[in-house]
């Protein structure tokens, strides 16, 4: 019966392969030496969906990546029965031989090694039947993708090794690149892709999650705010950033995306096809064998083991009592039941409702996960016009801020009165409209506001003196590099306080 599923799953992939479009059932075929893979189209397709099967091991694992952008923040923290690498997150106190602080680091690395053997083994002189357009598009692809990661890796890590050809004997102990090396290969990498990738696709089980044009100038957008933001505090990228994102705002009806008029509606399973937030996102497909690793796993975590919980602070101030987003954000679990988060905690546990599909099966679900989304690109473009400053500026960030804010709040539109005024507010609906999207850490440290937030939430979180939270210091602004890496590779060093 075994060898009968594996023939049944092998021939599967052989189907699959013989559709360039449908990446989720296709082979990435990592176990066959690349010297000799990459001579059909097929080949050239199945290679950089690798890449992609490679990230899927953000949402349908231990999600790391979402831990740790998310428990290390005011809006979340551990739940379900207490594990010590959890609490460790939650309570910032996690070091090098932290499993997610590994896991982060190794999913990333081997996407970026799928990425590298796509842009190093496909060659259009040596094999001249590939066809050109479809090798432009998986080089935009993989340039992405790599791209994408490495933004999160220098983030989390700060100088991290830039490796960007297959390892051998030489590479194998690369050093970390200063940040400026990684953050101008980012650049050039999503220049190449906003050149190369179709504008976007409809929502369709070919071509749903794939990297295209619009999302390329989006992550572009945020790496430059990120740049103009703290630690780099690059002011001349304030202008880069909003110039970059207003092409996408400017011509929406060209890249087909747009803000979505009910929020519940973006996170809806059955509104998919017609949901005009999507930009780049991890698609998940019920119904998906193991296998494929098709379906995503934030329900599992979310509500089945209620692993990751919104933080007291997020259920009982972060949201008005009239705002829509609240509802759709956060609900209450009731043995099986989810009830609404307004109702008298008793027995209940508050949990994160943005990804619950079907409470009858947690390990099966089709949630999509948004790793950007068109509200996110209204809101980063807002705030990069509140840095440059100028009432014409403020103003139109304004109608921005509001344009998100109104429809998907159901509240009244804002007003300013400074600058620091519309700031404040701008960063107050980031937080609203993303909750438990993985910004919040980013965002925390791009407004060199993390330490003094995490002080004063832990200590009314937990009911402690402040004082016993005086280790969140500019330590804590970075992770530390793996244990195992930095034993393994005589050419890393650990960063601060670790």
């Amino acid at each position: 019966m075994k060898n009968i599923i594996v023939i049944i799953f092998f021939s599967l992939v052989v189907i699959g392969l013989a559709s360039c479009e449908d990446f989720l059932a296709e082979d990435p075929k990592s176990l066959i030496s690349t010297e000799k893979f990459y001579k059909t189209d097929n080949d050239v397709v199945g290679a950089t969906n690798a890449i992609y099967f490679a990230l899927r091991d953000d949402v349908t694992g231990n999600i790391s990546p979402i831990w740790m952008a998310e428990m290390t923040t005011d809006d979340s923290k551990a739940g379900g029965t207490p594990v010590g690498e959890r609490l460790e997150v939650e309570n910032l106190i996690y070091a090098s031989r932290h499993n997610f602080v590994r896991a982060v680091w190794n999913s990333g690395y081997k996407a970026i090694g799928y990425a590298n053997a796509v842009l190093a083994n496909v060659d259009t002189t040596a094999i001249p039947t590939l066809n050109k357009s479809l090798v432009r598009r998986s080089f935009g692809e993989a340039r992405f993708l790599r791209a994408f990661i490495y933004t999160r890796l220098v983030q989390l890590y700060g100088d991290v090794p830039l490796v960007l050809t297959p390892t051998d004997d030489q590479t194998l102990y690369p050093k970390r690149a200063p940040k400026a090396e990684v953050y101008k290969q980012i650049i050039e990498d999503l220049k190449y892709a906003e050149e190369n990738l179709a504008n976007n696709y409809t929502y369709t089980e070919a071509n749903g999650g794939r990297a295209t044009k619009v999302a390329a100038k989006a992550l572009l957008g945020y790496v430059y705010l990120v740049m103009a933001g703290y630690p780099i505090n690059d002011n001349t990228k304030w202008q880069a950033a909003a110039d970059k994102l207003s092409e996408i705002i400017d011509n929406k009806a060209t890249y087909g995306v747009d803000i979505n008029p009910i929020y519940r509606d973006i996170f809806d399973v059955t509104k998919k096809t017609t949901n005009k937030e999507n930009i780049f996102y991890y698609k998940g497909v019920s119904g998906q064998t193991a296998s494929f690793l098709a379906f995503t796993r934030m329900q599992f975590w979310f509500y089945g083991f209620t692993s990751i919980i919104p933080t007291k602070e997020a259920t009982d101030s972060l949201y008005s009592a009239n705002d829509a987003r609240r509802a759709v954000s956060m609900a209450r679990k009731s043995g099986s039941a989810i009830v609404p988060i307004t109702t008298i905690p008793g027995t209940t546990i508050p949990i994160v409702n943005k990804y619950i599909d079907n409470i009858s099966n947690n390990n099966d679900n089709q949630n999509d996960f948004h790793a950007l989304r068109y509200s996110d690109v209204v809101l980063m473009y807002a705030e990069a016009l509140i840095e440059l400053g100028g009432k014409a500026n403020l103003d139109k960030a304004l109608v921005a801020i509001n344009s998100v804010r109104k429809p998907h709040s159901g509240l009244a539109d804002l007003t300013y009165t400074t600058q620091d005024d519309l700031r404040q507010k701008l960063r107050l609906e980031r937080r609203r409209e993303l909750t438990f999207e993985g910004k919040r850490y980013f965002d925390l440290i791009r407004w060199n506001v993390f330490i003094p937030t995490m002080k004063v939430h832990m200590a009314a979180e937990y009911a402690k003196p402040i004082t016993d939270y005086d280790y969140i210091n500019q330590n804590r602004l970075l992770m530390p590099l793996p244990y195992i890496d930095i034993v393994n590779n005589p050419n890393l060093t650990q960063n601060p306080g670790y």
